[in-house]
């Protein structure tokens, strides 16, 4: 009978410890503290590529005596320039036509500010803006633009058409996650550790490739400096993607 006493309370206090033991790695987790252990590193790419996207954004200005006058007179060249952009093979859907007129006032090029002509004349502005893919249309059309004196706009803006960003981009991130994984490794061996899974990605918020900026010194400003028509040479942009990368360790 004191044989199962004993036998009995030792029981007992092997499942009292056993509860104490599950209580004390319950509040103390030690598994939570090799859990913890992280890595942070920053991964980057850029991938070079031909702008593929022309914008041109030429304007013309015309005056008159009142306001239907200078916009009559602007729209005439400007709509003539428009029939001959269409000979060249522009489509309509390229071109978007922007007209206005103020009174005692004209663009002075090379200024911030309009400068008031003072003698109750109105100026009547004619902008385009032609957006195209074909770089041998581009420079037909720049050869053109060339020949009519724009007040500004001879030189496209050169960029990357939408489905060509987002291919660049993909490449660019693509990459940018590679280097963040060589980078983490090279981390976790030097720690004597290795990569065990991601955490989290941040990402930039993408807004697209800063677009190559016009060249003034291709702004036409005399109709006899305007005759021989510059080269388009747009050479290469870089599309430049980072990412942030947590890795676990263990």
């Amino acid at each position: 009978m004191n044989e199962v006493t004993l036998r009995f309370d030792f029981r007992i206090i092997t499942i009292l410890l056993l509860v104490v033991i599950g209580v004390m790695l319950a509040l103390w987790q030690p598994w939570a503290e090799a859990d913890k252990r992280t890595v942070t590193v920053s991964g980057e790419a850029t991938v070079k590529a031909e702008p593929d996207e022309f914008i041109f954004y030429p304007s013309y200005q015309k005056t008159g005596k009142d306001s239907a006058e200078a916009i009559s007179a602007v729209s005439a060249f400007g709509n003539a320039v428009v029939d001959k952009l269409k000979e060249l093979g522009v489509e309509d859907k390229e071109i978007v036509v922007n007209s206005s007129a103020n009174k005692d006032y004209e663009v002075m090029l090379g200024r911030p500010d309009p400068a008031p002509t003072g003698d109750g004349t109105y100026t009547a502005y004619y902008s385009l803006t032609i957006t195209l893919n074909d770089k041998t249309l581009a420079q037909k059309v720049l050869d053109y633009i060339v020949t009519t004196s724009p007040l500004s706009g001879v030189s496209p803006q050169s960029t990357f058409a939408t489905q060509t960003r987002k291919d660049l981009e993909s490449r660019a991130r693509a990459a940018a996650l590679k280097d963040a994984r060589t980078k983490a490794e090279q981390t976790a061996n030097e720690l004597e550790a290795s990569i065990r899974q991601v955490v989290s990605v941040s990402e930039p918020q993408w807004g697209g490739v800063v677009p190559m900026a016009l060249d003034s010194r291709a702004m036409a400003t005399d109709p006899a400096e305007t005759l021989s028509a510059p080269k388009l040479l747009v050479g290469e942009q870089d599309v430049t993607y980072a990412v942030q990368v947590v890795f676990r360790l263990r």
